[in-house]
């Protein structure tokens, strides 16, 4: 199969190669049953699905294969039915020409809207049908459907033969250990002040660093609170990861197991947690339940060092009644234990 570099490319209208749609309903999933459906709302991050409702809207569900496209521009793939919310003003494409070329064509899309649209000029229908999107093109100059369903194939393929690999090599360092259900053991409050050294990052802004491969770490929900990756500036010290971020606008709280630029000053910065007994599982363990106990602020009744050091945060106890680490260790070794099994279990359906 020819590269990507290899093909002749063309422009085409989105109109002509698709017909579009718009959601009905209102879908607002604070108003729904939690269920198995996606919701697809405007959003960067996890394909636009913001809840899983039982539920939803007549006239709001769309079938696996078809593209969303935000008011923002951003357009993903669905290989599964979902339903997408009228208020997120989400421009639903379907392929003319039914095949398996849609994913490839997302990310075309993608590429070729994401920079044009903003609150100041949203991704409207109208728009979006003189959109052109470019695509490699067969003998004829019309796009090459098959190609890009091989080319897309292949490479989702090598992505999950790579993933399958890595989570068969970590299943190999986990080991399962029967121990108390969470109901079942002693729990404590605890100064998160008397646990953790608590500090801020140096004042800095994501803006003001080129793209790179450290995380740049602030103030935000998903993504372990990693808004981009940068280069370092000459001589600029790093914040020493295995520690705990949270966030003071909202109680967002992340494992850091690696190096990385904090957001300090003003705004969306974060506080730097630290305990010399933390590692990864006890980590994870432990920022889900100071997230627990921070998820009380926001904008309007913010956090800061001294506040999130007088927070209480309840933990397992061992028999002397101080923070059981051993028990929320092996807790999270035996969940990401469940977590890998059923991934696999979820790939290998799919391959059937």
């Amino acid at each position: 199969m020819k590269k990507l570099n290899e093909k002749t490319w063309n422009e085409f209208y989105l109109n002509d190669i698709f017909s579009f749609k718009l959601a009905k309903g209102d879908n607002q999933p604070k108003n729904m049953s939690q269920g198995r459906f996606p919701v697809v709302s405007a959003g960067e991050t996890n394909n636009g699905v913001t809840a899983f409702v039982s539920n939803p809207d007549e006239g709001s569900t769309f079938q696996s294969g078809t593209i969303t496209v935000d008011m923002f521009g951003k357009a993903f793939w669905h290989g599964y039915d979902y339903c997408a919310v009228s208020h997120g003003r989400v421009n639903i494409l379907d392929l003319n020409t039914p095949n398996d070329s849609s994913q490839f064509i997302s990310i075309c899309i993608d590429k070729g809207t994401i920079s044009k649209y903003s609150y100041n000029q949203m991704c409207s229908q109208k728009r979006l049908t003189s959109q052109k999107v470019m695509l490699p093109v067969d003998d004829g100059g019309k796009p090459d459907y098959d190609y890009m369903a091989q080319y897309a194939s292949e490479m989702r393929g090598g992505m999950l033969m790579r993933y399958k690999n890595y989570a068969a090599e970590q299943l190999s360092k986990l080991e399962y250990k029967d121990i108390p259900a969470l109901d079942e053991k002693e729990w404590k409050e605890f100064r998160i002040g008397e646990l953790f050294e608590v500090s801020r990052p140096n004042a800095r802004n994501k803006d003001d660093y080129d793209l790179g491969d450290i995380p740049f770490v602030a103030s935000g929900a998903m993504n372990n609170g990693v808004m981009k990756c940068c280069k370092t500036r000459e001589g600029e010290r790093l914040d020493a990861g295995n520690c705990i971020t949270v966030s003071p606008v909202d109680g967002s709280s992340f494992y850091q197991p690696m190096d990385f630029l904090g957001r300090g000053g003003a705004g969306s910065l974060i506080l730097m947690l630290r305990n010399d007994g933390l590692n990864l599982l006890r980590g994870e363990f432990m920022a889900r339940m100071i997230q627990q106990t921070c998820s009380k602020y926001s904008y309007g009744h913010m956090g800061n060092k001294d506040s999130i050091k007088r927070e209480c945060v309840m933990l397992p106890v061992d028999d002397d009644g101080k923070p059981d680490y051993a028990y929320m260790e092996q807790y999270a070794k035996n969940m990401m234990l469940k977590k890998y099994e059923q991934y696999l279990t979820f790939i290998d359906g799919r391959d059937d």
